[in-house]
């Protein structure tokens, strides 16, 4: 059943005056009908996310890791472990706990933020060369001792020996050779 008469409406999505042919029509068209109802769909969302976020922020420490002594499941949660984790860092050392009754362990907060810093990095002295008249060199090492250079480069590497290079030649103190090879000169 249609109208004779047209009625001049605003329309509640753009705002223009337009002329409708019921008393109920509230769009000037199909198009800010559709964007009217995304936009409705839109704000519908946003309100819901809206309060699960207040919901969050009103909640005091949901999950317990904020405060500054922390159980052993928050403990847990906040390193993204499992319990057996913390009560093993625990047992090793690498975290201190205080056990306030049977069921009731705690770990300090910081103790745990300690747990990601960096060891400090120690500077080392810079070791100097003795005097090449103190060392032999390779050649001269071998011979003396009557071993390949194979065996001669593994000795050094497995008592860690201190060797260095000077021009073309690769020199190793005397009296580490000499104690490696005679010890009864050295001990007796």
């Amino acid at each position: 059943m249609s109208s004779n008469f047209t009625v001049n409406r605003i329309c509640e999505q753009c705002g223009n005056v337009f002329q409708a042919k019921t008393t109920v029509t509230r769009f000037c068209s199909g198009l800010c009908n559709k964007r009217n109802y995304k936009a409705k769909v839109r704000n519908g969302k946003m309100a819901t996310m809206d309060e699960v976020v207040k919901k969050v922020m009103d909640a005091k420490d949901p999950d317990g890791t904020s405060g500054e002594f922390l159980n052993v499941k928050s403990a847990a949660k906040l390193l993204r472990a499992s319990d057996k984790m913390i009560y093993h860092l625990i047992n090793i050392g690498k975290l201190n706990a205080v056990n306030l009754s049977k069921r009731k362990t705690l770990v300090y907060r910081n103790d745990i933020d300690k747990l990601f810093e960096l060891p400090p990095v120690v500077q080392l002295k810079e070791l100097k060369p003795p005097p090449i008249s103190e060392c032999y060199h390779m050649a001269e090492a071998q011979k003396k001792f009557n071993i390949s250079e194979g065996a001669l480069y593994r000795i050094i590497q497995r008592n860690n020996l201190f060797k260095f290079q000077d021009g073309w030649y690769t020199y190793v103190a005397k009296a580490d050779l000499d104690r490696i090879f005679n010890p009864q000169v050295q001990n007796g």
